[in-house]
């Protein structure tokens, strides 16, 4: 069958990532990486990065991962978590896989991210629901899967 596979960068201070056809079912047989890598100089060396999930609804076999040098997490299934992730650096990347398989009429997800300041305190107990409330892709839009906050 057919592979899809992409690369994405973000260098802003927040943003949120759709998944392509966010609205029906993301291609079969995808591989997709996505590198948050903050470069504004003023919040490079003072950036932690919160990534919140939103719709995570993925079909068997398919999975979002996290990967860096002090957390990684994997995620399946219809259970969107409902805490942030906090990664103490400015960048990190994050892997969508899909297998050769669609079990469900539709699966999608949304992340959104942003960068926090270091050394003030940060109410981590809502800001995944400011975050996901802002993170909403119209249901005619079928070319900019990512909306940029900052």
């Amino acid at each position: 069958g057919e592979a899809n596979f992409c690369c994405y960068y973000f260098h802003n201070e927040s943003a949120s990532m759709f998944s392509h056809q966010y609205h029906e079912h993301y291609e079969m047989n995808t591989r997709c990486q996505y590198t948050i890598d903050v470069k504004d100089p003023d919040l490079r060396d003072n950036c932690d990065l919160v990534l919140c999930v939103k719709d995570l609804d993925l079909d068997i076999g398919d999975a979002i991962r996290i990967n860096h040098r002090d957390i990684q997490a994997e995620y399946r299934g219809k259970k969107t978590p409902s805490y942030p992730i906090r990664i103490w650096d400015h960048k990190v990347s994050f892997w969508f896989v899909s297998d050769m398989q669609d079990k469900y009429s539709d699966a999608s997800w949304a992340i959104s991210y942003k960068c926090l300041a270091r050394g003030q305190e940060h109410d981590l107990c809502n800001i995944c629901e400011e975050l996901n409330e802002k993170a909403v892709l119209p249901n005619d839009e079928k070319e900019k899967w990512y909306r940029i906050w900052s």
